[in-house]
């Protein structure tokens, strides 16, 4: 049994190898050519393929779940249609036992995305454009990455941040203070604000209080003004939610809810990165029971075709109910878990039909 379990999880594991580096270089090679109009005499050719293969893993991790789900069509259907699949059966392993053995990989593939997606993504992805950036304009990289033109809200205050540095500098800062009547009272700006002992140190700082008809207006070197933003979230939004770690998602979406502000985005991001092994195997359940069921002796192009079919649903579902669920108020990981779950109770009916 243990023998079966190995060959069985190899034929997948190769499978599933192959069908990455086929997805993967081909959409390496189409991403270059696109690349290539944005060549200039300092960002050469040499420079796109450099970029592109440090953004290699990012686009690994995006297309494993695809990869999987064919992979497995192709491991299990080619054992299927030489037989293997059928003697396996009549020496007593049951169709589940074999997923089971089918998926080892799988976890394993799941682990190692995971890990990636937690640690090294955001890192590479930042030194990806960073490089890029580098190349086209000839000059050193102050920092990796800025957000821009940031609004923050706390109670009656209102923030507008021009540029947020990821080491924690804000650059161009305005507060407006209005009063309960939602009347101006307080207009502050400054040039740049530091993060100090636990307080925000602003620089250049006028002021500008509004009284009895009258406009007051003062100058400081520098003040302590308390901002609804932290350090560690100052550039956040420079990347897409799905750009970010799991663990910046969470810690990030329970900060934006504390101040009252819209974090939608962030825990659908969130629900899909860390439910991404259950919409993986309910995939690949499906999966199996079509090479156990339907698609048991039809050629390696259907099953390719069928596999792509059922990932790109999966896929389009689960992005119409993430921004449905958002709008409705129910919680984003329903938008992950409904489609999954269509897979796993169809592919576990076929598995049941075929006995």
């Amino acid at each position: 049994m243990r023998l079966l379990g190995r060959y069985l999880s190899r034929a997948v594991l190769n499978a599933t190898l192959a069908v990455l580096l086929v997805i993967v270089g081909l959409d390496y090679i189409f991403t270059l050519l696109e690349e290539l109009k944005d060549l200039t005499d300092s960002y050469t050719l040499l420079n796109a393929v450099t970029y592109l293969l440090i953004r290699l893993p990012e686009r690994i991790y995006l297309f494993l779940p695809v990869g999987i789900l064919v992979g497995v069509l192709i491991g299990l259907g080619s054992l299927a249609s030489t037989s293997e699949l059928t003697v396996m059966r009549a020496a007593g392993v049951s169709i589940p036992r074999l997923i089971v053995h089918a998926s080892r990989p799988v976890v394993v593939l799941l682990i190692l995305a995971m890990l990636v997606s937690e640690y090294f993504l955001l890192q590479w992805a930042q030194t990806a454009e960073t490089y890029r950036w580098e190349a086209r304009t000839g000059r050193q990289a102050a920092t990796v990455s800025t957000a821009r033109d940031l609004w923050l809200k706390e109670d009656l205050s209102f923030y507008r941040i021009n540029v947020a540095r990821d080491d924690g500098r804000l650059l161009g800062i305005t507060l407006y203070e209005l009063n309960e009547d939602w009347q101006l009272e307080r207009r502050i700006t400054a040039a740049e604000a530091d993060y100090q002992e636990g307080e925000w140190h602003l620089q250049d700082v006028r002021e500008i209080q509004m009284a009895d008809d009258q406009l007051k207006e003062k100058h400081y070197s520098s003040l302590v003004q308390p901002l609804p933003v932290q350090p560690e979230f100052v550039a956040l939004r420079a990347f897409a939610p799905s750009d970010l770690p799991p663990s910046r998602l969470w810690t990030y979406g329970r900060y934006l809810e504390s101040k009252g502000q819209a974090s939608g985005f962030y825990w659908l991001a969130f629900w899909q990165k860390v439910l991404m092994p259950v919409t993986v195997f309910a995939v690949v359940i499906l999966a199996a029971s079509f090479t156990f069921g339907p698609l048991r002796t039809v050629p390696a192009g259907t099953r390719v075709f069928h596999g792509i079919i059922i990932g790109l649903s999966v896929k389009f579902a689960q992005d119409l109910l993430g921004p449905s669920a958002l709008l409705w108020g129910f919680t984003p990981a329903l938008a992950v878990l409904i489609p999954a779950a269509i897979c796993a109770i169809w592919g576990m009916w076929l598995i049941r039909k075929a006995g």
